[in-house]
C-alpha cells in the first residue's frame, strides 16, 4: 500500500491548536494542521482519548488513490490554553462535546466553528469571545480509524474582516496547509453559499437513499431536485441573499456521489439530533408554510419517517 507525502509546507511559527471533536472533519483538519507543523490536541472524552492515543489513523484520498497515516494526541481537557480552538464535532455529538470545554478558561482564545447550525447557546456561555463561523466544501467520511477524503477543502471562508488581527492569525495558521483562507464579514451570504448545496444534498440523499446522480436519472427525480433548489433559493432570499437555483445545481453535482451526508449517517446510526436541528431551522425559515415550500416539507417528512 502506498502512503503519500503531505501537501502541507512546514510553518515557521508553530501554534498550539485545540480541536473539539473526533469526527472525520476534525481528524482531517488535525492531519492537515499537524503536517504543517502546528501542535495539535484533540479534545474528547477520557475513555475515548486513551483508545485513540493508541490508534493509527489512515486517510484515503479517493481522488488521488493514495493514503496518509496520522497519529494525534487526544486529551479530555486542554493542558494549556491554545492559540486557536476549532469546533469540528459531528452534528449529533456537538452538545455532548461542548461539556468538555471549561467556562472562562478560553476567554481570550480565538475560536472558529465549522459545525453547521452549531452556534449552540451553551457555546456562548462557555466562550467570552463569539466564535468565528467558518465554511468549507470538503467531503469526508469516517469508519473506525479510516478517513475517506472524497473532496479536499480547497479554501475556507471565515466570517470576519480581512484586516483584523484574527484574520492575520488564521492566515498564518492555514496558509502552510495549502488551503486558501478567504475572509468576508457578510456571514449571512457566507452561510447560504455553503448551506444551499449542503441542505439540498442532505435532504435528497437521506429522503431517497440514493446519490444525486442516481436520483437525476429519472424525470421525477430531476423535477424533485429542481423544485427543492427553487424553494431553497426563496428561503435564502428572505435573508436578503441571492442564491441562484442554477448555481446550486452546479454545486450539488460537484459533491462526490459516494460521499455519505451527515443526515444519511444520522439515519444509519439512529441519532436524530442533527435532523431535529436541521428541520427546526428550515421550518423557522419557511414559516411552516407548506403551500409555499411543499417539497421542503415533503422531504423533511420522508426523512422523519426513517427514524
Amino acid at each position: 500500500m502506498f502512503f503519500a507525502k503531505t501537501d502541507s509546507q512546514p510553518t515557521a511559527n508553530p501554534q498550539n491548536i485545540g480541536i473539539l471533536g473526533t469526527s472525520a472533519d476534525a481528524l482531517w483538519w488535525a492531519n492537515q494542521l499537524q503536517n504543517a507543523g502546528h501542535n495539535i490536541r484533540l479534545l474528547t472524552r477520557p475513555q475515548q482519548a486513551d483508545e485513540y492515543n493508541a490508534t493509527d489513523f489512515v486517510f484515503r484520498d479517493a481522488s488521488r488513490l493514495r493514503n496518509q497515516r496520522g497519529n494525534f494526541r487526544f486529551v479530555h481537557e486542554l493542558d494549556e490554553i491554545p492559540h486557536l480552538l476549532i469546533i469540528a464535532s459531528s452534528p449529533d455529538k456537538l452538545k455532548a462535546d461542548l461539556s468538555l470545554l471549561t467556562p472562562g478558561k478560553l476567554a481570550d482564545t480565538l475560536t472558529i466553528n465549522f459545525c453547521f447550525l452549531g452556534n449552540d447557546p451553551v457555546l456562548t456561555e462557555i466562550l467570552r469571545r463569539p466564535p468565528v463561523s467558518a465554511y468549507h466544501a470538503g467531503c469526508f467520511n469516517g469508519s473506525k480509524n479510516h478517513i475517506t477524503v472524497f473532496k479536499r477543502a480547497a479554501r475556507i471562508v471565515f466570517s470576519i474582516e480581512d484586516t483584523t488581527a484574527d484574520a492575520a492569525l488564521l492566515r498564518e495558521i492555514f496558509e502552510p496547509t495549502n488551503i486558501k483562507p478567504v475572509f468576508s464579514a457578510d456571514n449571512m451570504n457566507n452561510f447560504w453559499s455553503f448551506a444551499g448545496p449542503f441542505l439540498a444534498h442532505n435532504m435528497l440523499t437521506a429522503a431517497y437513499g440514493q446519490n444525486i446522480f442516481e436520483l437525476a436519472k429519472e424525470e421525477n427525480g430531476r423535477k424533485t431536485i429542481d423544485t427543492l433548489l427553487e424553494e431553497l433559493s426563496k428561503i435564502a432570499a428572505a435573508d436578503n441573499v441571492i442564491l441562484s437555483a442554477a448555481a446550486l445545481l452546479s454545486e450539488l453535482y460537484e459533491i462526490p456521489q459516494d460521499f455519505n451526508s451527515p443526515l444519511q449517517t444520522s439515519i444509519r446510526d439512529h441519532t436524530p439530533l442533527f435532523f431535529d436541528r436541521l428541520s427546526s431551522f428550515l421550518l423557522s425559515k419557511s414559516g411552516k408554510n407548506e403551500r409555499k415550500y411543499p417539497m421542503t416539507h415533503r422531504l423533511l417528512q420522508m426523512v422523519y419517517n426513517k427514524y
